[in-house]
């Protein structure tokens, strides 16, 4: 069958006809929604009577507020619904006072987007970051669509981002952190509080799914918007907190001279060794004085929750406050609030470690408490510029092939004597993965120093951490006190009781070979431990 001219034009005709049909009713559709547009723009808000209605409620949804913490003015919003939901409404570019109805406590935030929806089939890729004074999260949001031509129907889906680079101007910042969480580098935070109108930040997501790649994953940028540029500007101006600097002091400890088991030194170390939870996630820490003062990571308590919950191997629980935090070096020092006695670790003060040293780290990965690895000490990196835009910087770090995983933070890296030479921070996994054993632990040192806490006054018999050792005149001296000690309480108990003196003499020798068993075996076992380590 042919198709005639005369038909072509017949369906040309029709089709103008139609169009010319429903043009009346396309445009009255278009003016009613233009009419209700106008309407929408003339109704004040501010009037009972439009005040419930549902435009003036969004309206004022994003009122803003001065913060009278910071001065800042800011939008608040509920902390306790969650970010990522699909369907959730947010402030993009403004800084947002993120509050728990809750709890209370509130963190100052900064959510931003990239969005991008395909014309063809309508596929939406958004990829959100939200932004604090402390820390960056970021996922990547996918759906399905209808577009101009087809449609998909891939269902939502959420992909935490994996890592995460910084770019801006010349500068570019690694971050390190897992699950889309990821501590913010003192350099970057310092370089946007002193950086200029018109500065640009783009970042750089490894490991998402990439409709681009023929692997289906790869390297996505992403530009941070100008507006939220200029309120993370303000933000990290104003928005951090100060804290005042404590004071404590710390003592040497007795610790043994020759190296311990794992065993021995899990067993003298887990007691001292807390899991930290808290709303915006969980790490480690450990007591560093005998009043419940606790060292950990800043990052394990970059939420500003107001209280955190700790736990210990020996069945501790107990709630502790934030008390200090230092951006810089990336440590935090909570105080617990109704533990009255602690057993603090002792800290090798005087010296950093060397390496090739066996070292342990003792933490909660992933919430398991109590977890032990070890490994050795690979390398000390003193603060150069080969660490520089990293996280953290300014400070030296003890790298470790001991394995350090999430929750891992905050944990003490000790050696083989239990003495505390780093606190775990990090690891770098490489592109893709590849790269392995590579954890870093901030120096017990620097941290120290930057606390400015003095040293206790130069003593001999000390270790090379300062730390007490036993050694032979320590044990005479205990051994000659001891006897002293228990003639006079044989002789008083003997006078008391009306007792025969050569009796009491009698027992007071054989206590005394009892006791002194008791002293000479650990010395004993040390010497035939350093004996094996000669011969090996």
């Amino acid at each position: 069958m042919r198709w005639s001219r005369s038909k072509t034009k017949d369906l040309f005709r029709k089709t103008i006809g139609f169009f010319a049909c429903m043009s009346p009713i396309f445009f009255m559709g278009f003016e009613a929604g233009l009419a209700e547009e106008v309407k929408k723009v003339k109704i004040n808000c501010d009037s009972p009577v439009f005040r419930e209605k549902e435009q003036c409620k969004e309206e004022n949804r994003w009122q803003e507020i001065i913060d009278s913490e910071t001065g800042l003015k800011v939008i608040e919003f509920d902390k306790d619904i969650d970010w990522k939901k699909k369907n959730v409404k947010l402030p993009w570019s403004k800084i947002t006072k993120y509050k728990s109805l809750l709890t209370g406590s509130y963190e100052l935030t900064i959510f931003d987007r990239d969005y991008k929806a395909d014309f063809s089939n309508g596929a939406v890729r958004s990829l959100n970051t939200r932004w604090t004074v402390n820390e960056l999260n970021g996922y990547l949001f996918t759906n399905g669509g209808c577009g101009f031509w087809v449609c998909t129907y891939e269902g939502p889906g959420w992909h935490e981002f994996q890592q995460v680079e910084i770019f801006s101007g010349e500068r570019n910042f690694k971050l390190f952190g897992s699950n889309g969480k990821f501590s913010l580098p003192y350099g970057f935070i310092n370089y946007i509080k002193e950086s200029k109108e018109g500065t640009t930040i783009r970042l750089k997501i490894s490991g998402l799914p990439n409709g681009q790649s023929s692997r289906g994953f790869g390297d996505v940028f992403i530009p941070i918007g100008e507006e939220t540029v200029k309120s993370l500007q303000l933000l990290f101006k104003k928005g951090a907190k100060n804290f005042n600097k404590p004071t404590f002091n710390i003592s040497r400890q007795n610790v043994s001279k020759s190296k311990l088991d794992v065993e021995d030194i899990a067993s003298i170390t887990l007691p001292s060794v807390v899991m930290i939870k808290g709303e915006s996630g969980l790490g480690s820490g450990f007591f560093v004085d005998d009043k419940g003062l606790i060292l950990t990571n800043r990052h394990v308590v970059a939420g500003d929750d107001k209280e955190h919950i700790i736990t210990g191997d020996d069945g501790i629980i107990d709630k502790a406050k934030v008390i200090y935090i230092d951006r810089q070096l990336d440590f935090a020092l909570l105080q617990s609030q109704s533990l009255d006695v602690t057993k603090p670790l002792p800290l090798c003060f005087a010296d950093y470690p060397r390496p090739g040293q066996n070292v342990v780290a003792l933490g909660s990965p992933l919430g398991l408490a109590g977890t032990v690895t070890r490994g050795i000490v690979s390398a000390v990196r003193q603060p150069s510029s080969q660490l520089e835009d990293v996280v953290p910087t300014f400070v030296t770090l003890v790298q470790t092939d001991a394995a350090i995983s999430g929750g891992n933070s905050g944990g003490p890296l000790v050696n083989s004597s239990g003495e505390v030479v780093g606190v775990n921070t990090w690891s770098i996994h490489g592109r893709d993965g590849r790269a392995q054993n590579l954890n870093f632990a901030i120096s017990i040192v620097d941290i120290l120093k930057a606390l400015e806490v003095k040293a206790p006054s130069k003593i001999s018999s000390v270790n090379r951490c300062g730390n007490l050792q036993p050694t032979i005149g320590n044990f005479l001296l205990l051994t000659f006190a001891g006897v002293i000690l228990l003639l006079l309480t044989v002789v008083l108990d003997c006078k008391g009781k009306k007792i025969d003196l050569f009796k009491g003499f009698d027992y007071a020798q054989t206590e005394f070979k009892r006791w002194l068993l008791k002293k000479l075996i650990p010395y004993i076992e040390e010497t035939k431990k350093e004996e094996k380590g000669e011969k090996k």
